[in-house]
């Protein structure tokens, strides 16, 4: 071992006395083209330029050949190498040495003496700032050397208190993960799939029956469901881990699929493309997520509180979403087939592509909700009103959408289809349904209210029509306040 440690040692001081006269002929190479081009022979100085490509290409494919280990390549690059010295040799040190090496052509004896002397000590300063700087290397590699030792001695101990029975000492084995994280940045990410298989390990599986218990039936108003354990304090800190700065670049695509995480703290954990299927987050705090991609099919998200969190193209199919709060959630393109999002708070969030297919929202809170282009087909809010007032519906499809006693005051309709929807006891007061399709004046007349709603001129007259020969009260479910 330690025999290796030295040869890595050695392999560096020698690529650091190498990269020294790199760097030094470049630099000289780049004061020669100055000189040359102030004189003014530009055919010199771009001669110039192209030597030094040349040998740099040169030396590039030198050291590409010598690592490929083959003897008749070898013998390729020694002749490469002879010919470079051979055509470009002597041209290149002919331009060096009139700029580097001094002339003392026109100086007295006493003059050229000091010129040598000067010259010199600058010879012997520059060695002596080339093995300064050597030695500043030396010295780094060994501290980063040292410095890695320590991180594997710290890992080490704190693999041995993650086998420990004692949830104390597990937690504290977590806390100094979580402090490599944060100390070693280069060792995060193989810290962090450590602590996400210690999370897979000690965090309980799902119930056998909580999907089918999260799928009954609504309990009675003012009845909530009885409070989860949280997870483990050495879960807990495990996941709050995951949530440090170096970490959250390795801690997504997590699979805590069926997992039992409710009461779980992840506020603004990067959970982008996790695998939850199945997993139990209800209590869960899930503000500010990123859950962008992630696969939450049949996920328990009861009371989960997610505002402000991103969704976008999440997959929440038959999800329990009751009472959950994704107030300001980004969820474009968010999969909510068949979910059930009954007293669920989705005020202000963006659903835009959504799809809700046979979705549940009796109870649910979509005001100023962003729904353009949504598939809302066969969603059912029949148990209590859903309140849907000033969201956006453009060009949304609500066929055989039932919203009874739906509060749609103020929403955005144009271009929806409303085919077979039923809009019995719905509240449109002000709602914008021009170029709806598949509305029908029975649709209309069967709602609540469509005071100040703007209709097609035809499908305005239509309903008048219809209040007159239904005999209706004036001010009936079309109101003065019509526009057409």
């Amino acid at each position: 071992m330690a025999y290796k440690r030295n040869v890595r040692i050695v392999r560096a001081v020698l690529g650091a006395v190498l990269a020294l006269p790199g760097s030094a002929f470049v630099l000289v190479m780049y004061v020669s083209f100055l000189e040359t081009v102030l004189r003014g022979s530009k055919v010199a100085a771009w001669l110039l330029v192209g030597q030094g490509l040349a040998i740099t290409a040169t030396l590039a494919l030198f050291v590409w050949l010598r690592h490929r280990r083959d003897r008749k390549i070898g013998l390729l690059v020694t002749l490469v190498a002879a010919a470079a010295i051979w055509l470009w040799g002597q041209p290149l040190w002919d331009a060096i040495s009139s700029t580097v090496l001094p002339t003392y052509e026109g100086l007295k004896p006493a003059e050229r003496a000091q010129a040598v002397g000067q010259y010199r000590l600058a010879l012997v300063q520059a060695c002596a700032a080339t093995g300064g700087v050597i030695a500043l290397l030396y010295t780094a590699r060994n501290y980063r050397l040292l410095r890695r030792g320590q991180v594997t001695d710290r890992l080490s101990k704190a693999l041995e208190r993650l086998e420990s029975d004692e949830e104390f000492v597990r937690l504290g084995g977590v806390i100094a993960l979580q402090q490599i994280i944060h100390d070693a940045p280069t060792q995060a990410e193989h810290v962090t799939h450590i602590v996400r298989t210690f999370i897979r390990r000690q965090a309980p599986k799902a119930e056998q029956g909580a999907q089918s218990a999260a799928s009954g039936l609504l309990l009675p108003q003012g009845h909530t469901f009885p409070a989860r354990e949280r997870p483990a304090a050495d879960v807990q800190a495990a996941l709050t881990a995951l949530n440090t700065r170096h970490a959250k670049l390795y801690s997504s695509r997590i699979d805590l699929s069926g997992y039992h995480l409710a009461g779980a703290h992840v506020f603004r954990q990067n959970l982008a493309g996790a695998q939850l299927s199945g997993a139990v987050l209800a209590d869960a705090v899930l503000t500010r997520a990123a859950l962008k991609r992630a696969r939450l099919e049949e996920c328990d998200l009861r009371r989960a509180r997610a505002a402000r969190s991103r969704c976008n193209k999440a997959q929440m199919n038959d999800a329990d979403m009751r009472e959950a709060i994704f107030f300001q959630a980004d969820m474009v393109a968010c999969d909510l087939t068949g979910a059930d999002l009954r007293h669920t708070e989705l005020s202000e969030s963006d659903l835009q592509q959504a799809s809700l297919c046979g979705a549940k929202l009796s109870g649910a809170h979509l005001v100023s909700t962003d729904l353009s282009h949504a598939d809302l087909t066969g969603v059912t809010a029949e148990e209590e009103p859903v309140r849907l007032d000033k969201s956006y519906l453009e060009q949304a499809l609500l066929n055989e959408a039932v919203l009874r006693n739906a509060s749609l005051v103020g929403a955005k309709l144009r271009h929806a289809d409303l085919t077979d929807a039923d809009l019995t006891g719905a509240d449109l007061t002000g709602a914008d349904l021009r170029g709806a399709r598949g509305l029908t004046v029975e649709q209309l007349l069967a709602a609540g209210s469509i005071e100040k709603a703007r209709l097609d001129p035809a499908l305005h007259e239509a309903c008048r029509r219809g209040v007159q020969e239904t005999g209706a009260a004036d001010g009936g479910p079309v109101g003065q306040g019509v526009q057409p």
